[in-house]
């Protein structure tokens, strides 16, 4: 395993926000965790990454980590190029800089932007430009949090397709935190279901989607649009 969580809890002021929170990746492997908002999942992955501190428990990563936010346009340098924002990674991290041209064919950008402030880019290519970046450090984990969340949905196939293919390419493996299940079904071969900082379930995607056990679950896994689905207007019976 790249990553194995144990029984991880934290409290904010009394507030249980993480409650025995067990899971593991696999090396090259791909989970996902899943919930609403308030489950504890964004937390559990700041843990990971050592932007929060546990109350308890024990996380066990062998090798190194990067992280990858739901707004590219915050993470960036707003006064760095892409080239410069690629550059400076691979030099604190000893890398080669003559690589800069190679990750931006890795995520798909034409290395004429090189050249280009944030502001000149599209959510799309910002978000190529953020992934790039954690790819740069050559992570052997990459903890994604809703990083498509805030992208149209044609974007976001063009980036769940691009995960797919650097994870094929440099065999790092994914922490995917995110509410949409077709994300899921995606980029991912396991899954962690949370509700209110618990995990109400856990297994392989096709398994845990497929044929939910728990209630929770069920629900989560009903209340996607399916073909042919139309909303209705609630009637008022005043």
């Amino acid at each position: 395993m790249i990553l194995e969580v144990r029984d991880l809890r934290k409290e904010f002021t009394g507030v249980v926000a993480v409650d025995g929170v067990s899971f593991a990746v696999r090396e090259g492997g791909s989970l996902a965790v899943v919930g609403e908002s308030g489950s504890g999942k964004t937390t559990c992955a700041r843990i990971v990454t050592g932007l929060e501190k546990a109350t308890s428990g024990t996380v066990e990563l062998r090798g190194s980590v990067q992280m990858v936010f739901q707004d590219p346009y915050q993470s960036l340098d707003r006064r760095q190029t892409v080239r410069g924002c690629l550059d400076e990674v691979l030099a604190h991290h000893r890398k080669d800089r003559s690589r800069t041209a190679e990750l931006l064919d890795l995520v798909g950008l034409d290395r004429a932007l090189g050249d280009a402030l944030p502001r000149h880019l599209s959510g799309g290519q910002r978000q190529r430009v953020a992934i790039a970046r954690a790819l740069a450090a050559e992570p052997r984990l990459l903890v994604l949090d809703e990083a498509v969340a805030a992208l149209d949905v044609s974007i976001q196939a063009q980036i769940l397709n691009l995960l797919v293919d650097a994870r094929a390419a440099t065999g790092v493996a994914y922490l995917f935190i995110t509410h949409d299940l077709s994300v899921v079904r995606h980029v991912c071969e396991d899954v962690v279901v949370m509700s209110r900082g618990k995990v109400v379930e856990a297994g392989p995607v096709a398994r845990v989607l497929g044929a939910p056990e728990h209630e929770y679950t069920r629900r989560l896994v009903a209340s996607v649009p399916r073909a042919g689905w139309t909303p209705t207007r609630a009637v008022s019976r005043d």
